[in-house]
């Protein structure tokens, strides 16, 4: 065996030995309909988080050093939560809660106050947005409510940039025009020069063939993952708990309604670390070695990505402060300096 793959499955034993990041679906109810995402085919019902299962998750993460929390729905924008900032204030109570993270329309930024939204305790926000072109934002993101998210987005920069940037703030551009083109925009100057990260997407998933390239318009693709030859890196990075209180093994839009593909317990019925460690997590893993029989939403999931980061110097850091945190020690990381980068 070569050092290399030694190192790798060395790496591997240690993100498996716990939960590295908690991610939350505060709720799976969304105020766009954005053309890209399979939001607009979701077959679960949508509702809240409950405080129950919420203090219940991270109870357990808390009892095992925690680490990072995102606060993405796996689809939806968990601003509609009216305990958004509740839920963000309380985590960064709690010395053992690292990074946390959000990726949200904006829509409703002004509904909590940019100030408050600031103060909170957030690290990291990513703005999903067509751009700052009213036209294509009604057409791409099926939304009347263009001003209010260019204004938010505008005192979001404006207010960050006043308190010496407190906030990471990621503007993630999802369009069907050029990035030089959206780049010109003049409703996206006033935004610009306050210099935010800016993250472009030209590649979208099928969410299990649920967007078609009919849907898409052109200039959006369709992504093409690479060959499954070994577990995807998303069994690596934490799990997500659903508003009933299931736990998925992953946190990218496949898993929006597999509930039984890709649900590895429930939170109210065992512990965060006993679902992490348990059978149906490692059965999950080892369906990708040695030519296994994928489950039907990993098999027709083009979200895929390989363990590339778990052999880079972020994935050998990942894990040992995995490890420290698993003999119970509290690890604090320095902010993310990359958009998505989470824990």
């Amino acid at each position: 065996m070569s050092d290399t793959l030694f190192d790798l499955d060395r790496v591997l034993e240690k993100m498996a030995i716990r939960p590295f990041e908690l991610h939350f679906e505060l709720t799976n109810l969304c105020n766009a309909k954005c053309i890209f995402c399979p939001y607009q085919f979701q077959e679960r019902k949508t509702e809240m988080l409950s405080d129950e299962i919420f203090y219940k998750a991270v109870e357990d993460y808390v009892a095992i050093s925690g680490g990072s929390v995102g606060l993405t729905p796996i689809v939806g924008d968990a601003l509609i939560d009216p305990k958004f900032l509740e839920r963000v204030r309380y985590l960064r109570s709690l010395p053992q809660i690292d990074r946390i993270f959000v990726t949200t329309n904006a829509i409703l930024l002004d509904k909590f106050g940019i100030a408050e939204i600031l103060h909170s305790g957030l690290d990291t926000i990513n703005i999903s947005t067509s751009g700052f072109d009213k036209e294509s934002y009604v057409r791409l993101y099926q939304n009347a409510s263009y001003e209010r998210m260019r204004r938010n987005v505008l005192s979001l920069v404006e207010e960050n940039d006043k308190l010496k940037n407190p906030l990471n703030i990621t503007v993630c551009l999802r369009s069907d025009r050029p990035l030089k083109e959206l780049m010109k925009d003049p409703d996206f100057q006033p935004i610009l020069a306050y210099e935010p990260a800016i993250d472009f997407t030209w590649s979208y998933t099928s969410a299990g063939q649920r967007i078609t390239r009919e849907i898409l318009p052109q200039g959006m693709e369709l992504r093409t993952p690479p060959p499954k030859k070994e577990p995807c890196v998303n069994l690596y990075n934490g799990v997500t708990v659903l508003t009933d209180g299931n736990v998925m093994a992953c946190s990218c839009v496949a898993a929006m309604d597999a509930v039984e593909d890709l649900s590895i317990g429930n939170i109210m019925e065992e512990s965060l670390l006993e679902i992490y460690t348990g059978k149906l997590m490692k059965d999950l893993r080892a369906q990708f070695r040695a030519g296994g029989t994928l489950n039907p939403t990993c098999a027709a999931c083009d979200m895929y990505q390989d363990l590339e980061l778990y052999r880079t110097r972020e994935g050998r850091k990942r894990a040992t402060i995995n490890l420290r945190r698993q003999q119970g020690e509290v690890v604090k990381r320095d902010r993310p300096k990359t958009p998505f980068q989470g824990g």
